[in-house]
Formats: C-alpha cells, structure tokens, sequence
C-alpha cells in the first residue's frame, strides 16, 4: 500500500496595498491623495517629522541658494540652518 504525500495548500496570492500605492502615486506623479485616507495621514507626518533623531542626507544642488535635504528615516524635507544644524523644512 503507497501513501500519497501530501500537498501544501498553495500560497494566497499577493494583494496590492491601495495606501502604499496612493504614496507612490504622490511621490512620484505628485497626485494628492483623498483628505482623511491612511495615504493623506503618511504624507502629512512625513511633512512635519516622525524621527526623534533626525538622518539627513544633503540633496542639495550647486544652484540651491540654501543647503536643503532629506531625513533618511521619515523622510522629511530638511533646511540647513545658519548655525550648522538641520531643521525640518516648513511647507509652504
């Protein structure tokens, strides 16, 4: 008498993340996303700054009247100050 093996039942499917996609879609087209969505509330705190300790990365250019860069943690629009500290940028 031969026992059949058993089989695994088969791995669900993957499932596209709609908030992951509404960030992705603001990032890189620049389309806002619905106001009072998960996707606004990403990018609203990523504006203001999530860090306790900050990780700025300079992206500044040589035409960049001011030094400006990125939090690589919150991703957080950053202003280098006149006193040598990084401060999160105000949106405007």
């Amino acid at each position: 008498m031969k026992i059949w093996p058993r089989r695994r039942p088969a791995p669900a499917p993957p499932r596209a993340n709609p908030t992951t996609i509404a960030v992705l879609e603001h990032d890189l087209l620049g389309i806002p996303p619905q106001p009072g969505t998960a996707a606004a509330a990403v990018i609203a705190l990523r504006r203001i700054g999530t860090c306790l300790t900050h990780q700025p990365v300079d992206t500044s250019t040589m035409d960049s009247p001011q030094s400006v860069g990125v939090c690589v943690r919150c991703g957080a629009a950053m202003v280098l100050g006149d006193d040598g500290g990084w401060t999160v940028a105000v949106p405007s």
